[in-house]
């Protein structure tokens, strides 16, 4: 069959993108609807088969359908951000996450994926922020209602959280075992945030495709005294949350 699609500099699956985009948009593909099989797509169309295949791959990294193994490709739900505003406060939670979902009646477990001693040279940033310390590395899923949405790490004074990875019981919250076990209590000193896409590990821990939007969070906290303490780098899907400043005005 000759292809419906126009002429253009456009390629030819951002075409057969946009032509999907516009049914899941004017509502007749909705959440939950499985696509046609990729043949019946491309003969409708007019091209490849592989055409059709890199176009929903597209719409897959961009969170508007999902696929299941074995049984196709599905119109995925809708974005639900969940916004988390920044305070300045001390923060005895995951950013004070924690409250925040249990007000809507949702759950904020964090588990633990690895932990090490990393040696000198090899995170720059962290050694920056937390200079003459024995780095540890802490990587962590943060999962909301068993379904995880953030990927973290953590780089801490070795010395100083002697034994740490002992105390992270499986869903136990690295805050709390700091505030509890140690007796610090941390305030975030500064925030960064960009786009950026999930790398193949942060797509499978967070269950997302390769390469799938997510906002990217630096930050580093600091103690009572005002001490460096623990340097993070988080990834967010960014198809759940949204991060809120509240600026007051003085007075």
């Amino acid at each position: 069959m000759p292809s419906t699609l126009r002429r253009s500099k456009v390629p030819l699956y951002r075409q057969v993108q946009e032509v999907l985009e516009r049914r899941l948009d004017g509502g007749s593909l909705r959440p939950g609807d499985k696509l046609p099989p990729e043949t019946e797509l491309a003969a409708e169309l007019g091209v490849n088969r592989l055409t059709v295949r890199q176009a929903i791959g597209e719409l897959t990294r961009a969170g508007r359908v999902v696929a299941r193994q074995g049984a196709g490709t599905f119109v995925a739900q809708p974005p639900q951000h969940f916004p988390i505003e920044l305070t300045p406060s001390y923060i005895n939670d995951p950013d004070g996450m924690s409250h925040a979902f249990a007000a809507v009646g949702r759950h904020v477990t964090e588990f633990l994926v690895s932990s090490e001693v990393v040696l000198g040279g090899t995170a720059p940033e962290a050694e920056e922020n937390l200079p003459g310390c024995r780095l540890r590395r802490i990587d962590t899923v943060l999962a909301v209602d068993g379904d995880p949405w953030f990927v973290n790490t953590y780089w801490l004074d070795d010395k100083r959280f002697r034994g740490i990875t002992r105390l992270l019981g499986e869903g136990t919250p690295i805050y709390s075992v700091w505030n509890d076990a140690y007796g610090v209590r941390l305030r975030a000193a500064w925030r960064s945030f960009g786009a950026g896409a999930a790398t193949p590990r942060v797509a499978e821990l967070l269950d997302i495709p390769t390469g799938a939007a997510v906002v990217l969070r630096d930050g580093l906290n600091l103690d009572e005294d005002g001490k460096a303490t623990v340097y993070i780098n988080r990834s967010c899907r960014s198809d759940r949350v949204r991060f809120v400043a509240n600026y007051v005005a003085e007075t």
